[in-house]
């Protein structure tokens, strides 16, 4: 009986990359790991996979060292990933460190996504399309239906594993310098009217 558990954990781990100790879905599975934390490196390391736990944020991630299996998002899935987490930053500096919820409004969303002033607005299908990878990986997980701007999405702290830092540098290096071009164009068609 242990070996299946222990099977259908390792498989969701494998499927999923986060599992949070937080989340009354995924809580079982993360004390069941901590608790048999060698089992799991036993499983996973001749894969070329680690299992990292995070007890600060009551996460347990799991890492490729080879490098292969990275989630590939698109554009506006990174995007919206990186407000997440921007999000998530603001909200746990201000709220009380045994604060386990960190939710975001759409329109706290929203607004942070306007900011950046980018050539698609933000609607609830874009929103909606960006939160089904996002929401597979365990990284946020929508409360509401995305109807109306107070709809509520959980964000996970797996959200701060999702990408290292250096490959926030180079998502916010290579954004800054579309924005850049876009705005370039913007600014050459309106010289020419």
């Amino acid at each position: 009986m242990a070996g299946d558990i222990r099977q259908e954990i390792a498989n969701y781990l494998l499927n999923n990359c986060f599992i949070i100790g937080n989340v009354d879905a995924t809580r079982e599975k993360y004390y069941y790991i901590i608790n048999h934390e060698e089992a799991f490196r036993e499983v996973f390391q001749p894969l070329g996979y680690s299992v990292v736990i995070h007890r600060n944020l009551r996460v347990v991630q799991l890492v490729n060292s080879l490098g292969a299996g990275r989630l590939i998002l698109r554009k506006y899935e990174s995007i919206i990933l990186l407000i997440l987490r921007l999000i998530y930053i603001q909200k746990r500096e201000s709220l009380s460190t045994n604060e386990a919820m960190v939710t975001a409004s759409v329109e706290e969303i929203k607004n942070e996504y306007d900011k950046l002033n980018l050539p698609r607005k933000l609607d609830k299908k874009l929103l909606e399309d960006s939160l089904v990878n996002i929401k597979k990986y365990n990284l946020a997980m929508p409360l509401d239906k995305l109807n109306d701007t107070d709809a509520k999405i959980q964000i996970y702290p797996s959200v701060m594993l999702a990408m290292p830092d250096s490959g926030i540098t180079n998502a916010y290096d290579a954004t800054k310098e579309f924005l850049l071009k876009y705005k370039n164009s913007r600014d050459s068609e309106e010289d020419k009217v």
